[in-house]
């Protein structure tokens, strides 16, 4: 198992707070074939990656992490099998309602498999949805489990879903999309405040597709959109989010591929990871 470099003060199973799982599922996306291997790159780059956050004043050393590794995918012919596969695993491992959970995808079609098997043990969880594409499609090349189906898939599971980033969208994702999900432009992040007190849930899960970020420091991924966010606006969604109980965080559609030589990408993941893990520790509450 090739665990998180940056795991120094590595616990064990029973004392960790934070579980950390990837899942190496790439299905029906176009044709720059890659996300699949972004869990090994995303840890094997993580090495580079210093625990101390200078954004919030505390330290990886202090938090008990365990990287559980890659879960067991069945692979089937049919994307929306293997994506129910995936759930039904992941059913097997996501037993503890004391911890909080991180998933390397993989590409965005992992989130509803993931999504799902946090809901059936936290049951009343909100969905934030951090990406450049509105992921609204009913049907994409006539499946229903794509990475495209992502945030259509999981409003049929909660009414509190709150998107950030989004910047383009196809004509018949419109309707659907402004009519039931919470949009904030990259330029009004602090909405993000006034739209948490409105939420009906409990607990929050947090979606990191890598293409949020603009071009110029994630260039390797997927589905590249301009105009997007700098690490300055996930800081400040994670600050506003730390007065929240956030339990599960992902983060998918890294390409490494396409991240040759430098992998900046997969360093910008591994430090969001980071950042993650530590402004989410200091929820009290």
């Amino acid at each position: 198992m090739h665990i998180f470099p940056f795991l120094r003060n590595y616990s064990n199973l029973e004392q960790s707070n934070y579980l950390i799982i990837g899942i190496p599922y790439e299905g029906y996306i176009n044709s720059r074939l890659g996300s699949f291997k972004a869990p090994y790159y995303i840890r094997n780059y993580s090495e580079l990656i210093e625990t101390f956050s200078f954004y919030f004043s505390k330290s990886l050393e202090e938090i008990n992490l365990f990287d559980l590794g890659d879960i067991f995918i069945k692979l089937d012919e049919n994307n929306d099998k293997t994506v129910h596969n995936i759930y039904k695993n992941l059913k097997n491992v996501l037993i503890d309602i004391k911890k909080r959970y991180i998933f390397l995808g993989g590409d965005h079609s992992v989130t509803i498999a993931t999504f799902l098997a946090i809901k059936d043990i936290f049951k009343d969880v909100a969905y934030i949805h951090l990406d450049a594409h509105a992921d609204c499609h009913d049907k994409y090349l006539n499946q229903i489990y794509s990475h495209a189906n992502v945030l259509r898939r999981i409003s049929e599971h909660t009414n509190n879903i709150i998107s950030i980033g989004v910047r383009t969208l196809d004509d018949f994702e419109k309707g659907f999309f402004f009519s039931n999900v919470i949009n904030i432009d990259l330029a009004n992040i602090n909405y993000l405040k006034e739209a948490l007190k409105n939420l009906n849930s409990k607990y929050i899960y947090l979606s990191l597709d890598i293409d949020f970020f603009d071009p110029s420091i994630a260039p390797a991924v997927s589905n590249p959109v301009y105009d997007g966010a700098h690490f300055n606006d996930f800081i400040n969604i994670l600050r506003i989010l730390s007065e929240y109980m956030v339990i599960a965080f992902d983060v998918v559609e890294v390409n490494p591929f396409l991240d040759y030589p430098k992998y900046n990408t997969a360093v910008l993941a591994a430090q969001a990871i980071k950042e993650f893990i530590i402004s989410s520790s200091i929820y009290s509450r």
